[in-house]
């Protein structure tokens, strides 16, 4: 397993926060996600051999929202 996280902009509220959680926790091979509105991150933990950053980046991107720095 893997942990990374993602700097985020484009999100206004708590409910913009569940939704890249409920997207990101969705996605093959991640096994856990939290996201924070107040910090705008999201904190991923995942399998390297199914998923990878750029794959996570296009999920948490897909509704708008932009991958600003990964940490």
């Amino acid at each position: 397993m893997k942990t990374t996280t993602f700097k985020i902009d484009g999100m206004r509220c708590d409910g913009c926060a569940r939704t890249i959680e409920a997207l990101v926790t969705g996605a093959p091979g991640v096994n856990a996600a939290t996201v924070s509105f107040n910090d705008r991150e999201a904190r991923i933990v995942f399998d390297p051999q199914a998923t990878d950053e750029a794959q996570l980046t296009a999920t948490i991107e897909k509704p708008g929202y932009r991958v600003v720095n990964r940490l």
